[in-house]
């Protein structure tokens, strides 16, 4: 079985036919998988297919020899399986502000399919929410740029006389084009059946909206976690305590402020 996503193309070649053997696809489902183009390559002698998969669902594809030809093609079935196209929540929401920052804000994300990585990403997304969240409930909002905060994205969107918290999201929904680029980037290969790290993005951009979206997890810190910066990068000041890194980001706590539940 093969595996796609809505809007995909698939190439099929075979290779070492004469086109005097025209050879014919057939799709059982045409409404979920169809033949774009069919043509013969004469210098390889080769037929080429290409598919379009329109919609999820299952389809059955017969590569056949046209009548009268005594060629047979083994197999002659290909059962193409095609998956939903994956999406990103809304933009005006504040679970798809918060996803955004998530994926923005993961330095590891290259590495999505090493082992043990995506467990460690996902965790580190975890705590970036937790900052999130205790800083909003902190009563001083006013020591991360966010005087009068009310909501999630007031913290996130935080910014004073040019300098901002969260790099490329003080405009937000207008984001960075740098960041906007790397976002679509990793939705085109978790959108791509035929690409080998596809699953691992899927996988990547599911944890991201999970973590956005399911009940607050744990604080690590019985303080309570307040900041966090690429691995090795200067201090965010003096009242932060380096707390851990964890995939390649260091997490702090604070000198005086409590995480409040």
């Amino acid at each position: 079985m093969l595996t796609l996503v809505e809007g995909n193309t698939l190439k099929l070649k075979l290779e070492g036919i004469h086109k005097s053997n025209v050879l014919q696809a057939h799709v059982d489902q045409p409404n979920i998988l169809t033949v774009k183009d069919a043509k013969h390559n004469a210098r390889s002698d080769s037929w080429q297919f290409e598919f379009l998969a329109k919609q999820a669902g299952l389809a059955r594809v017969n590569i056949v020899a046209a009548k009268g030809s005594s060629l047979s093609v083994s197999p002659s079935a290909i059962i193409v399986k095609i998956e939903t196209a994956m999406t990103l929540p809304a933009m005006d929401t504040e679970v798809g502000m918060l996803v955004r920052l998530l994926l923005a804000e993961s330095r590891s994300f290259g590495r999505v399919d090493s082992s043990g990585m995506v467990a460690d990403i996902k965790k580190g997304m975890q705590w970036m929410r937790r900052v999130i969240i205790n800083r909003l409930c902190s009563d001083k909002p006013e020591e991360f740029m966010a005087r009068g905060a009310k909501a999630v994205g007031d913290i996130i969107r935080a910014h004073d006389r040019g300098s901002v918290q969260f790099h490329g999201f003080n405009n937000y929904p207008n984001l960075d084009a740098g960041i906007t680029r790397n976002i679509n980037a990793l939705l085109a290969i978790a959108n791509n059946g035929t690409h080998p790290k596809q699953a691992a993005y899927v996988e990547f951009l599911q944890n991201a909206i999970d973590v956005a979206s399911e009940p607050l997890p744990q604080d690590p810190s019985p303080n309570g976690l307040f900041a966090w910066k690429t691995e090795n990068a200067v201090s965010p000041g003096p009242a932060f305590i380096p707390y851990a890194v964890l995939a390649g980001n260091q997490f702090y706590t604070h000198s005086r402020l409590k995480k409040k539940d």
